[in-house]
């Protein structure tokens, strides 16, 4: 003879309406801080008129926009710099090459460990590296490892990029 348990339904859980009302509070200031983290300081920056009457033909303004891309869109900075041991990009090494601060999520693919230098672009043409980033390879030579992004960027874009680079 089979004996049947009661079955126990446990209530449906409804958070609280002063639970959801935190979540989405805490949402809406995450966000806001995320936009205002992505946004580029203003801090110490000469206007622009002062910034081109530096260089003929706006070359700065080019210099600029390329320090811009480098540091908050194609996020350059973040692995071809060097970190101190709490991994805080160090200023004073920047764009001079440093240890890939992250591991690979395919454990069986190649996946570059150390990021070079770009400060000077020393061995590039300026045509070398606007290729490399508006067509993701440079022709004649091996394509980068991974986690090097295979960047489609404008050709002006690649060259402001260029531009900073040289610059360092």
């Amino acid at each position: 003879m089979a004996s049947y348990a009661p079955m126990l339904t446990l209530p449906r859980f409804r958070p609280s309406p002063l639970l959801t009302w935190r979540r989405s509070a805490t949402s809406v200031v995450a966000l806001s801080l995320a936009f205002a983290l992505a946004q580029p300081s203003r801090s110490g920056a000469a206007p622009a008129s002062q910034a081109n009457a530096t260089q003929p033909g706006g070359a700065s303004a080019a210099v600029a926009r390329g320090e811009y891309l480098a540091n908050r869109v194609a996020m350059c900075v973040q692995c071809h710099s060097m970190r101190d041991d709490k991994g805080v990009i160090l200023d004073s090494k920047k764009f001079r090459g440093g240890v890939i601060p992250f591991k690979s999520p395919w454990p069986d693919s190649e996946w570059a460990y150390q990021a070079p230098s770009l400060a000077g672009l020393a061995g590039f043409t300026d045509a070398q590296i606007v290729a490399l980033l508006t067509e993701g390879r440079i022709a004649g030579r091996q394509a980068p490892r991974p986690p090097m992004p295979p960047f489609r960027m404008s050709a002006d874009d690649a060259a402001a990029i260029a531009a900073y680079l040289k610059g360092l």
